[in-house]
C-alpha cells in the first residue's frame, strides 16, 4: 500500500513536468467585480461579486478576491475564495492547466497556486484529460509544472490521482 502511494506521487511527478506561458507575467492584471474595497495603507484589494481576474493566460474566476500588493503596487498574493473558485493557464507546450478549490491562494512571488477544500487540478490537451487530480490540499508550482497533493492539515483525507493512458504510435 505504502508502495503505490510513492508510485502514484512519481507519476504524478513525471505527468506534470509542464512549464507555465513564458510571458504570461509580462502581461497586464485585469479584474472585473461587482463590488471593490481598495486599502493602498495595507496594500488590500477585496472583489466581490463574479469577481475574474485575467493576466495573460492566466484566468481566475471566483466568488471573492483579496489581493495583496506591495507600495509599488506589486501583486503577491491573490486569495480566491467561493462555491468553487477557478483557476486556467495554457502552457508553452499547448497544454492547460485547470483548477477548482473552494480556497485558492496564488502566490505571485513564488509562482505557486495552494488548493484546498474541494481541490481538483486537471491537465488537459486538445480538451482531453491527461491527468486529474483530486485531493483535500492540492500545491501546484505554475512555473515549474510541479504538483504535490496531501490529505489535509490531520492528513486523513484521501487523494485520488487519474492518468489517462498514452497513445503509443505502432511502427
Amino acid at each position: 500500500m505504502y508502495f503505490n502511494r510513492i508510485l502514484l506521487i512519481a507519476l504524478m511527478l513525471v505527468y506534470t513536468n509542464i512549464y507555465a506561458l513564458s510571458d504570461d507575467r509580462d502581461q497586464p492584471i485585469l479584474i472585473e467585480a461587482n463590488q471593490a474595497a481598495i486599502d493602498n495603507i495595507k496594500g488590500i484589494a477585496t472583489y466581490e461579486g463574479n469577481v475574474v481576474v485575467t493576466q495573460g493566460s492566466i484566468r481566475i474566476d471566483a466568488d471573492k478576491i483579496t489581493l495583496n500588493y506591495t507600495p509599488e503596487q506589486a501583486i503577491e498574493k491573490i486569495i480566491a475564495t467561493g462555491d468553487l473558485a477557478s483557476f486556467t493557464q495554457h502552457l508553452d507546450n499547448k497544454e492547460n492547466i485547470k483548477a477548482k478549490a473552494k480556497h485558492m491562494e496564488y502566490n505571485a512571488v513564488k509562482d505557486t497556486l495552494h488548493l484546498t477544500d474541494k481541490a481538483e487540478l486537471r491537465k488537459q490537451k486538445d480538451g482531453k484529460d491527461i491527468y486529474t487530480s483530486n485531493a483535500p490540499r492540492i500545491l501546484y508550482d505554475t512555473k515549474k509544472g510541479f504538483t504535490k497533493a496531501d490529505g489535509g492539515d490531520d492528513n486523513n483525507g484521501r487523494i485520488k490521482i487519474s492518468i489517462e493512458p498514452q497513445h503509443i504510435k505502432k511502427k
